[in-house]
């Protein structure tokens, strides 16, 4: 081992040891980060993004890191959106995969399969906006403290710290690991509730969209939510594997390589591939963009996506290429080993236990 792959490693088994002290901190935190050491984060974690390697993100033609991931043949993890769940997250980096036919028992965690380069991480997005019944309720205490300018915030404060706890994993998952851990970027990740560059604003519970821009200005300042909105536009928006293809969503319309790579200056493409709502895409689209994206390799490959729930483990669109895997209220991951192709069934796997 040489002398700058001895640094590498020490620093790697640093970099999971303080993951580890805090990932309890940060999985059930219910404030925001200090001011001051998030722009240190969000600064560091651009520098990551920016020089990614050209062969893991083949650059645009402009030189800049394109919108396509084109990663290694080692096991992926899929996960799907995250919604301000940091113990999804956090849960998932103790978890101990069966890799090995020894089973679950005899293998390391994710975390430690991370930073030894065993395996990849994959997050499909959507850091933001909690779902399900607890955070409708947060959301509708929180209309009043908007409309108040933050006056009080307690329930928006939880909302958010909640989220800002996802993201501050997602950013130090990705300085720690940057070859191993990726995030794609989701509708839901438009700090600034922006309409524009494949971005539209959001609301369901409430007027989520606005109020998480503007409870951000408000305790972060506009300039800190300009560089968070600058990382949300440099996340790559699909990940390409030896026998699978992931993204947000549904992609709308069939996709050449080209097309993503130049995702800056294609919003339609970005659009496609974080919005789309279930039969929103064109017939064919999925099995089209498999086909020029993977060549002779697209007959045994499946897409993966979230954006929209789903009622179990996981649904099939597509006639059966598209799989969709988000299912709120459950942890729902998928691992595939490589070498093989994906298959629903054995791939999609509930990380809860099951019910007694």
């Amino acid at each position: 081992m040489t002398d700058s792959q001895a640094a590498r490693a020490r620093r790697r088994a640093l970099d999971e040891e303080g993951l580890l002290e805090d990932l309890g901190r940060l999985a059930n935190r219910a404030f925001g980060p200090e001011p001051s050491a998030f722009a240190d984060l969000v600064g560091r974690a651009q520098e990551v993004l920016d020089g990614e390697s050209p062969v893991l993100r083949p650059r645009d033609g402009e030189g800049l890191p394109g919108g396509l991931l084109d990663l290694p043949d080692l096991p992926v993890l899929l996960l799907p959106d995250l919604h301000a769940r940091a113990d999804f997250l956090a849960a998932v980096l103790t978890w101990r995969p069966p890799l090995d036919p020894g089973g679950s028992d005899a293998m390391p965690t994710v975390l430690h399969l991370l930073s030894q380069g065993k395996l990849l991480l994959l997050c499909l997005g959507d850091a933001f906006h909690g779902e399900g019944q607890d955070a409708a309720l947060r959301w509708n205490l929180a209309i009043p403290e908007y409309e108040s300018g933050w006056a009080s915030a307690p329930a928006m404060d939880e909302e958010m710290g909640r989220a800002l706890a996802c993201v501050e994993l997602i950013l130090r998952l990705k300085l720690a690991f940057p070859e191993s851990f990726h995030y794609l970027k989701g509708n839901h990740d438009n700090v600034a509730n922006e309409e524009g560059r494949g971005d539209h604003p959001f609301y369901k519970y409430a007027y989520e969209g606005e109020m998480t821009a503007s409870w951000f200005a408000h305790r972060y300042g506009d300039e800190l939510r300009a560089a968070y909105r600058s990382l949300e536009l440099s996340l790559p928006v699909l990940a390409r594997g030896r026998h699978f293809v992931a993204s947000h969503a549904e992609p709308a319309f069939p996709l050449k390589a080209g097309d993503i790579l130049e995702y800056r200056r294609r919003p339609d493409v970005v659009e496609a591939l974080t919005w789309t709502p279930n039969d929103g895409a064109l017939p064919g689209s999925v099995f089209s963009s498999l086909r020029s994206l993977l060549g002779t390799r697209a007959l045994g490959s499946r897409w993966f996506g979230g954006h929209r729930p789903v009622e179990g483990r996981y649904a099939l669109r597509q006639h059966g290429r598209y799989i969709q895997f988000h299912r709120p209220g459950h942890r729902n991951v998928v691992l595939l080993k490589a070498g093989k192709s994906p298959d629903a069934a054995r791939d999609v796997l509930d990380l809860d236990p099951p019910s007694s």
